[in-house]
């Protein structure tokens, strides 16, 4: 025998419900806002477990924004997802390329639920992080609202928008990267203290700190 059929093991797995699932990061990758300009890491996922063990969460995204208003949140919104996925305190994160690369592979809880975009159309986004689910994921039964565009069209790749219902639209990096910009480097507290970096540096993945 070559092998028996199996209708959790097929490709195009797809996540048609809202709910908070154990995950996988699958990719991290540090680039920039294409609205903003400013620094981001943008996040992969892959369910672990469950009846959708193995579908794709899209085009999650965090942003950096290092001035006066706005710093305090940004550290906060990036603390938040690191213990999530289980990094202890005390570590310090130089910049965000480092950060991504230590991101990756790397497991937690995310909670998603339904959002309409500017074309009507509605798609599961990140709302926020926990650390890993001990009785496994929890689908809640919302499932995808009905709207015009919706009825006349499946966004979960049968047609030219992106593959797995998420949202639309991945944030397209501007410069590349974290090159041409001085101010993106990010200090955790590491001591009760949270001290700005003074100049960007490119992360040594032979001296990650986790």
């Amino acid at each position: 025998m070559l092998f028996t059929t199996d209708e959790n093991n097929v490709f195009g797995k797809s996540l048609k419900e809202a709910g908070t699932y154990n995950v996988r990061v699958t990719s991290a990758v540090a680039t920039n806002s294409k609205s903003s300009g400013n620094p981001m890491i943008e996040f992969t996922y892959e369910v672990l477990d469950g009846q959708y063990a193995g579908a794709p969460i899209r085009y999650d995204y965090a942003v950096w924004n290092d001035d006066e208003d706005h710093f305090e949140l940004s550290v906060r919104r990036f603390n938040t997802i690191m213990i999530a996925s289980g990094i202890p305190s005390g570590k310090a994160v130089e910049n965000l390329p480092q950060l991504a690369s230590v991101m990756n592979g790397r497991k937690l809880a995310v909670s998603v639920d339904w959002e309409q975009s500017q074309n009507g159309n509605w798609y599961l986004r990140v709302k926020s992080y926990h650390k890993l689910l001990q009785e496994g994921s929890q689908p809640n039964g919302k499932t995808r609202p009905e709207s015009s565009q919706n009825s006349r069209q499946s966004n979960f790749g049968n047609n030219r928008n992106q593959s797995a219902g998420y949202r639309q639209q991945a944030p397209q990096a501007q410069n590349g990267g974290f090159n041409s910009q001085a101010s993106f480097n990010a200090a955790m507290p590491t001591n009760g203290q949270q001290q700005r970096p003074q100049q960007p540096q490119q992360p040594n993945a032979d001296e990650l700190p986790f």
